[in-house]
C-alpha cells in the first residue's frame, strides 16, 4: 500500500518495491500500482473509493503480511497500517525519511506492536529490507498449534487463571511468552525489535 499523493515524485520507488516483492515470489492481492499510474497519466478523477476500501481490507484479511510505503503520510495508508496490526499481520512500513525530520521519532514510532516494523530505506538498501521482512514474516505466518506437556501444578494454574481472568489457556500462555520476549535482548536484536 501507499498513496497516490505526490505520485510523480515517488512512483519509481513504489514500482521498485512492488516489483521486488514479485521477484521474490510474493503474491500481491491488491496490486493497484499499474491502475493508479494509468489514472494519473490520463488524469482520471473518478474512482469508487468504497470498492477500493473493500478490496484493501479484504486483501489485508487474507494476506500473510503487509508492506506499506509511507514516505507521504496519509489517512488511507495510516488506516491500512492500523487495520493490519489489529488483524495481527506482520507489517513493514518503509519510508525514505521521516515525515518531520525535526523530531527523532514520529507518531508511528509510538505504536507498540510486535507486528510493526518501521524502516527508512534508500534505492541501495530497499531490497535487503524487504528480504529481511519476508524472512521475519515467514516466522510470523499464522498461528501455530503446539502440544505441550504440563506438570499438574502448571495445568492447575492455567485452569484457575482461565477462569479467574476470563482468558483462554492459549491466551495466557501467549501473554507469558510475550513477557519473556520483552525481557530477551538477544531475541529482540535478532528480530530488530526496539
Amino acid at each position: 500500500g501507499t498513496t497516490t499523493a505526490k505520485w510523480e515524485e515517488y512512483r519509481t520507488h513504489y514500482f521498485n518495491i512492488r516489483n521486488h516483492l514479485k521477484e521474490l515470489g510474493c503474491i500481491i492481492l491488491d496490486d493497484w500500482i499499474d491502475t493508479a499510474d494509468f489514472e494519473y497519466k490520463n488524469k482520471v478523477k473518478n474512482r469508487n473509493i468504497s470498492e477500493i476500501f473493500k478490496n484493501v481490507t479484504e486483501a489485508i484479511d487474507t494476506v500473510d503480511g503487509v508492506v506499506i510505503e509511507y514516505t507521504v503520510p496519509n489517512f488511507s495508508s495510516s488506516h491500512q497500517i492500523n487495520y493490519a496490526l489489529i488483524r495481527r499481520k506482520p507489517t513493514l512500513v518503509m519510508r525514505l525519511q521521516k515525515d518531520n525530520p525535526y523530531y527523532t521519532d514520529s507518531y508511528l514510532e509510538a505504536v507498540q506492536s510486535p507486528y510493526l516494523i518501521i524502516r527508512e530505506y534508500t534505492k541501495n538498501n530497499y531490497k535487503q529490507i524487504i528480504e529481511e521482512y519476508i524472512n521475519y514474516s515467514k516466522l510470523e505466518q499464522g498461528q501455530s498449534r503446539y502440544n505441550i506437556v504440563l506438570a499438574k501444578r502448571q495445568k492447575q494454574y492455567l485452569d484457575w487463571a482461565a477462569s479467574k481472568f476470563k482468558n483462554s489457556r492459549s491466551e495466557i500462555i501467549r501473554k507469558l511468552l510475550d513477557q519473556e520476549i520483552e525481557k530477551c535482548e538477544d531475541y529482540k536484536r535478532y528480530m530488530h525489535i526496539k
